[in-house]
């Protein structure tokens, strides 16, 4: 739902509220950036981002995930530095201009972590901000879920994105308008047969799979053997963790940092510089 809605063109105010209201700040500018712009030095091969944005002077790269499974913090964090990588440097100086956000919707999170929480990348010994312009935002669609309704909800538009029909239909009816515009949208979007073929949970999450470990499952899998396919599926998650390290160095976190981190070891780490 939330990349067919709030993505299609023409509904860009939509899905500048929806971040405005995560964020709780407002925008000036605002304009979504092609994926494809962003996708040539991804290690994950066909992966895009899910959505990038310009405002103002700030990037935000949001990613939705069906599920949480292990390596998924690292594998959004990895999208995250390469935008900021990619932009963060001007001819031979630094923008110190620019910051960056992302913002990671995630089911599967559970209902112990919170709503919203908010990272940085702080020295573990001062605890002072190592990077300043970067900030991940994970926002727990289960705990917001599990939630009872409220009408003063300040959340209750993020339900919107797990709800069925019968929800959607409750939610903007007790919604505001924005609420309403979404649900509006949904209904249009659906009588169009945009959403004809919805891919389960399982489907969706063998797609990731596939794509995560993409170019070592095509060297080892020799026809789907199960022995090929372990084979491809660690030489792929090693070279994720490779692709990783690299842009936590572009970063300037420590090597030692880096190899707790990712499991690689301080001498692997090094060879990349």
């Amino acid at each position: 739902m939330f990349k067919a809605v709030l993505c299609t063109p023409g509904n860009e105010q939509i899905l500048k509220e929806f971040i405005e209201r995560i964020l709780k700040r407002k925008f000036k500018t605002f304009k979504i950036i092609s994926p494809e712009l962003t996708k040539n030095n991804i290690y994950e091969k066909g992966k895009y981002l899910d959505v990038l944005i310009k405002t103002d002077n700030l990037f935000v790269n949001i990613e939705v995930n069906s599920h949480n499974y292990n390596g998924l913090s690292e594998r959004n964090f990895s999208y995250i530095a390469l935008v900021y990588a990619s932009h963060i440097k001007v001819g031979e100086e630094y923008n110190n201009d620019l910051d960056f956000i992302q913002i990671n919707l995630t089911v599967g999170l559970g209902t112990k972590m919170p709503e919203i929480s908010i990272s940085k990348v702080i020295n573990k010994e001062t605890l002072k901000l190592k990077v300043r312009n970067l900030e991940i935002y994970d926002v727990n669609l289960d705990k917001i879920n599990s939630r009872c309704y409220n009408e003063d909800d300040e959340y209750n538009f993020l339900k919107m994105m797990t709800a069925s029909k019968e929800e959607l239909e409750f939610l903007a009816e007790k919604g505001d308008n924005f609420m309403k515009k979404i649900k509006d949208e949904v209904n249009r979007i659906n009588d169009e047969n945009y959403f004809a073929n919805f891919i389960s949970v399982e489907e969706d999450e063998r797609k990731i799979r596939n794509t995560y470990y993409a170019n070592g499952v095509e060297e080892g899998e020799a026809r789907g053997e199960r022995r090929g396919e372990k084979r491809g599926e660690k030489r792929g998650k090693e070279n994720a963790l490779i692709e990783t390290a690299k842009n936590l160095l572009n970063l300037g976190i420590s090597i030692e940092d880096i190899s707790k981190g990712t499991g690689l070891s301080k001498q692997k780490i090094a060879s990349l510089k």
